[in-house]
């Protein structure tokens, strides 16, 4: 997990070949994490990386259900940076997420320790605008599609 103030010399993650983005809006609703999940099928669909499904969507569920608890609108952003899938949420909440260990009785508190398990790494950061943005970087697969295999 990284911390950094975002400067233009700092940004993380880094904003290298952006080539595709897609940013959607989501209601303070438990039925938000679905939607969310919905949308990031469909786009990473659109950009050919099934591979990249299983852990992008477990990442993103689980960031949208901690956004929903602010309580106000928050966004999900997603782009394709090359091999990665860089998956941010931004919620008006300046309150940092936290991923102790729970205890074992509790049901809930584990998000965080799933989005680490499915990522390349993961953070966050405050915004100049307000609130936060926790990001996650996930592997999609080959940056480009293999060449066509030599016909003999």
């Amino acid at each position: 997990m990284r911390v950094i103030p975002e400067t233009e010399e700092t940004a993380w993650p880094p904003r290298i070949g952006e080539s595709r983005i897609h940013r959607f809006p989501l209601p303070p609703h438990p039925i938000a994490a679905e939607q969310a999940r919905l949308l990031t099928k469909m786009a990473l669909a659109g950009w050919g990386l099934d591979e990249a499904l299983d852990n992008a969507l477990i990442v993103v569920a689980e960031l949208a259900t901690n956004a929903t608890k602010t309580g106000e609108v928050f966004r999900l952003s997603l782009t394709r940076q090359g091999g990665t899938v860089l998956i941010e949420f931004w919620d008006t909440s300046e309150a940092l997420p936290d991923r102790r260990r729970r205890s074992m009785d509790r049901v809930d508190g584990r998000g965080l320790l799933l989005v680490e398990g499915c990522s390349k790494d993961w953070g966050w950061r405050l915004e100049e605008q307000g609130g936060k943005t926790v990001w996650a970087l996930c592997d999609a697969g080959p940056a480009e599609p293999p060449p066509p295999s030599p016909r003999m």
